[in-house]
């Protein structure tokens, strides 16, 4: 099954951000690296699909290579932003050392305690 891109996808040097309409659950998937020259796409993208959505918003972090800390500080603003609009963050496909970084940074304890989820793969 193929997804639909939409207009908000958009390629930086270091990665590239793809927004899929899957339902009600929309997913966005993050490839390459979420760094300080990342970040401020990935922000704009997620911040317009939350004040849009109602629910769940998916963010597949399977194809992040790696994660700095300005790239946790993201993630941490962007689940403080959808727990305030009252949207459902899930992090899915967290592997190699985005990983390794979610859990020293505890953050599958940060986003349960939000109503949010981080799954390993």
């Amino acid at each position: 099954m193929r997804a639909k891109d939409e207009d908000a996808s958009g390629r930086t040097a270091e990665g590239h951000i793809r927004v899929m309409a899957s339902g009600a659950q929309p997913l966005v998937a993050v490839i390459g690296r979420l760094t300080v020259n990342t970040c401020p796409r990935l922000r704009s993208v997620v911040f317009g699909l939350i004040s849009k959505s109602a629910g769940v918003l998916n963010l597949d972090l399977s194809g992040v290579t790696h994660i700095d800390t300005t790239g946790a500080a993201a993630l941490l603003e962007i689940l403080n932003y959808a727990h305030e609009h009252s949207v459902r963050l899930r992090l899915v496909g967290v592997t190699g050392q985005p990983r390794r970084l979610a859990e020293i940074a505890e953050l599958e304890q940060i986003f349960g305690a939000l109503g949010s989820e981080v799954e390993f793969r």
